[in-house]
């Protein structure tokens, strides 16, 4: 030990004896002490490190519900998305699946939950199930719509807007009684998706949650007339503006349409790239991220623009472009019908016990109901015969009184 310790400081002595020969060279720097770093700053870059690490490792886990028109083809999307090869069923309530993505070198699963609401909506009240604080903030909502109906675009979206903004902002509200930072963080990055230098930002409703509405059957909407076609562009886009939602039309004939809505729902499950392109000419598939559309380029609506525009807002209220767009795609006379759910297919046994009991209570009362009913008309019968019969008898009487009476004013 002290023969080791002996030359560790003839070396010592030697190294600086060398340092200061260096120093003595004018053109040798000497080493600057703050670039030294010390235990703790070393253990703190590795702790750092350690924690980017497993980040990037770390599980992705999101959520997203497809909700929208009947029949419009959210589960031909979802099964193109999800790469089955399968001929989709009609989906009844609320149906879920999920996605699963290898990652990265460490084969990272991540994981995307898909609910699909059935129904139109009917049935939208069962999306108070799925949405909770816990997966707010990895939520996304795509709104599908059947562009080869537009008369009943409006009455779809709408209630739907309304019903996910509602359940959104009850969620955050909740969190935020709690003192939660998650709600602030998710208006942040709503702002952020827009700009805020963008012209519009004081006049849109920006959605915490990411919208997208998808206009489906594109190629059927290509036969419409031209300035039908451009009403139904300028509409969605003006609706998908003013709350915050990003617009695409699709095609499930089209691979390359079909593609669409696979890109989009792996950007907001994986949290791949963005779609890159944008379309805003209503002759072709429009493609809009949230926050790249203005008023101004969606320009007014068609009673609008006959008028004296010179120094008009471009922003015109929902109603007037509501209005307008009835001209061209009157509502249908007859209402859809809700739809009755097959309920044999969700077995709940006590539920199931007491509706049975129910059921056959009201086929008891039901049939106490028809012997009451029996009962009195019996009654109502016998009745009648019986004054019926009083009355023939004393219209005899009476009969037989005057024929008396005659033949006792004959003899007279």
């Amino acid at each position: 030990m002290s023969a080791g310790g002996t030359e560790s400081l003839e070396d010592i002595t030697v190294a600086s004896k060398n340092q200061h020969n260096s120093d003595s060279t004018p053109h040798t720097t000497q080493p600057n002490p703050k670039s030294r770093k010390d235990l703790w700053t070393l253990i703190k870059e590795s702790k750092d490190h350690d924690k980017k690490n497993s980040e990037g490792n770390a599980t992705l886990e999101t959520t997203i519900y497809v909700v929208g028109s009947k029949g419009s083809g959210k589960s031909s999307m979802i099964l193109g998305f999800l790469d089955r090869d399968e001929t989709p069923s009609p989906s009844v309530a609320l149906e879920y699946t999920f996605g699963r993505r290898t990652r990265g070198v460490n084969s990272t699963k991540d994981v995307v939950h898909i609910w699909e609401l059935a129904g139109g909506i009917y049935l939208s009240d069962l999306l108070e199930i799925p949405i909770t604080e816990s997966n707010i903030h990895v939520s996304t909502f795509l709104i599908v719509l059947d562009l080869s109906n537009p008369s009943t675009i409006l009455d779809t979206l709408e209630p739907l807007l309304d019903k996910i903004k509602t359940k959104v902002n009850k969620v955050l509200d909740g969190l935020e009684q709690r003192g939660s930072k998650r709600p602030k963080v998710l208006r942040n990055a709503a702002t952020k998706r827009y700009g805020v230098d963008h012209p519009d930002i004081d006049l849109v409703t920006l959605s915490p949650v990411p919208i997208t509405i998808i206009g489906s059957k594109y190629d059927e909407m290509q036969s419409m007339e031209s300035e039908m076609r451009k009403m139904l562009c300028k509409m969605l886009r003006y609706m998908a503006h003013i709350n915050g939602a990003s617009l695409i039309f699709v095609s499930q004939k089209d691979d390359t349409l079909a593609s669409r809505s696979r890109h989009m729902m792996s950007y907001h499950g994986f949290k791949s790239n963005a779609p890159k392109s944008m379309v805003m000419d209503h002759n072709k598939p429009i493609l809009i991220m949230a926050g790249q559309d203005t008023f101004c380029g969606i320009g007014l609506p068609p009673s609008e623009i006959s008028k004296n525009t010179i120094g008009q807002r471009t922003f015109i209220p929902l109603e007037k472009w509501k209005s307008d767009y009835i001209v061209y795609f009157p509502k249908p006379k007859v209402q859809v019908v809700q739809d009755r759910i097959d309920l044999s297919k969700f077995p709940e046994h006590a539920i199931d016990v007491v509706r049975v009991q129910k059921d056959e209570e009201l086929e008891r009362l039901r049939r106490a109901n028809d012997r009451k009913m029996k009962d009195k008309d019996t009654l109502g019968d016998m009745a009648s015969l019986t004054l019926a019969g009083s009355g023939k008898e004393q219209k005899k009487k009476g009969k037989s009184y005057s024929r008396a009476n005659a033949s006792l004013m004959s003899v007279a």
